[in-house]
């Protein structure tokens, strides 16, 4: 049971309220160690010293006070209908007969806020009641994305005229995304260096960003002051290929197009997962090593990361399987050259096209036995002029396109054809 005229509230940055209807941290190995910072529990981890005799009074309490009446009316609507959320673990949305809300779960690393926004349709008048929230008109016919990921999700849902702004705009992948700019129809922002004053000139619906840190959020303050809605996509925070791309389904929600978001998920997920049960029967697991090494410094994805558990889906062998790291880890090259020197698999190494791009880095590479037998593959062949990496925006709402190209690597023994979508065979 749940009392919403009781929903804790915590004061954030400069003085505002951010609500908190559900608390959930960023999907993460243990409730220490997220993306390598501490995760707190801002709700409950005083609770935990109070006697077991004050924590029954309490909820006594509680209880009898969701019992009367509120000075929010809001609070207390029942939603009609809840999206399902299979996988994703950032995000929630409630359809309510004259709203939809969305929560998005500890968009910040260092803030475990949960962001609230209320979407109302542009036909329709503003609730009277309307909860607490970023309001959003929707459909939502104008929008800036800040990075390529935005643009796999409208594109997903025959929507990419919506936006009117891009971040990197150049460096899209997407062909209409560059025809856009070409044309002038889409206004580009300098990576690192987004201008309010631009923003505020065009006036759009909806302006896109990566979850990240709270303070990167106040950047965007003037914004939200003025009108506008700044919206946290936190998919780059969920840990499997599944969860990311079913972000499709806020994405939806804010085009009005939930049903095409629903289908297009439907068919990608049941894919993925036909696609894992193949790689199940395969017999063996071969070793994988993946990345190269920078400036002495060999970063390789940790054991909970959505990289790992691609390979895990794929039916490989990894040798950080039991890092709990979420995010990347930092390792001397002497540990990860040993590994290369067994594994039978290397996968994204670097730039790399060719061997000899390879070799150019450090000639021991060809001592590993990857390199002696020809099994190193690179996810860029789908690449734009400007260097734009499909992988990182098809990819997204795609991740069965990436195990198919995964187990054809490591399994193609049990795969129908050898073709590969976004790797190629670094010869």
């Amino acid at each position: 049971m749940i009392c919403h005229s009781h929903i804790p509230r915590v004061i954030g940055t400069k003085g505002k309220a951010i609500n908190f209807e559900k608390a959930r941290r960023p999907a993460a190995a243990d409730n220490q160690n997220a993306l390598g910072r501490s995760v707190k529990n801002m709700i409950f981890s005083e609770r935990r010293s109070y006697p077991s005799l004050f924590l029954v009074v309490l909820l006594i309490a509680f209880l009898q006070n969701c019992n009367r009446n509120t000075d929010n009316p809001s609070q207390n609507k029942t939603p009609i209908g809840t999206v399902d959320v299979q996988y994703a673990e950032g995000f929630s949305i409630n359809k309510y007969e004259d709203h939809t809300l969305i929560n998005v779960f500890n968009a910040f690393q260092d803030q475990p806020d949960t962001l609230r926004y209320v979407l109302v349709s542009r036909d329709d008048e503003l609730p009277e009641d309307i909860p607490d929230g970023q309001i959003i008109r929707t459909p939502i016919q104008s929008m800036i994305a800040t990075s390529t990921t935005h643009i796999a999700l409208t594109d997903m849902l025959d929507a990419n005229d919506v936006i009117k702004g891009m971040v990197g705009a150049e460096y899209a992948y997407s062909p209409a995304i560059r025809e856009g700019f070409r044309q002038g129809e889409i206004t580009a922002f300098t990576q690192g260096e987004f201008n309010n004053e631009v923003a505020l000139n065009m006036n759009p619906d909806l302006v896109m960003i990566s979850a990240g840190q709270a303070s990167q959020y106040d950047n965007y303050r003037l914004l939200v002051d003025s009108g506008i809605a700044v919206f946290v996509n936190a998919e780059w925070l969920e840990t499997t290929p599944l969860g990311k791309a079913e972000w499709l389904k806020v994405m939806g929600a804010l085009l009005e197009k939930e049903e095409q978001a629903n289908r297009q998920f439907a068919k990608v997920a049941q894919r993925y997962e036909q696609l894992k049960s193949k790689a199940e029967g395969a017999e063996g697991n071969p070793l994988v090593i993946n990345n190269m090494p920078y400036k002495g410094a060999w970063f390789v994805s940790g054991g909970e990361s959505f990289t790992a558990q691609f390979l895990k889906d794929a039916g490989a062998d990894y040798p950080w399987y039991n890092n709990p790291s979420t995010g990347g880890l930092r390792l001397n090259f002497e540990t990860v050259y040993e590994a290369g020197l067994r594994a039978e698999v290397w996968l994204n190494p670097g730039t790399a096209v060719t061997k000899e791009d390879i070799l150019a880095k450090d000639g021991r590479f060809s001592d590993f036995k990857s390199f002696e037998t020809g099994r190193i593959y690179n996810n860029n062949k789908r690449m734009s002029p400007a260097g734009g990496n499909d992988f990182w925006e098809t990819g997204v709402v795609r991740p069965d396109l990436i195990l198919s190209d995964l187990i054809t690597i490591l399994h193609p023994e049990v795969m129908e054809s050898d073709s590969l979508y976004f790797y190629q065979k670094v010869e």
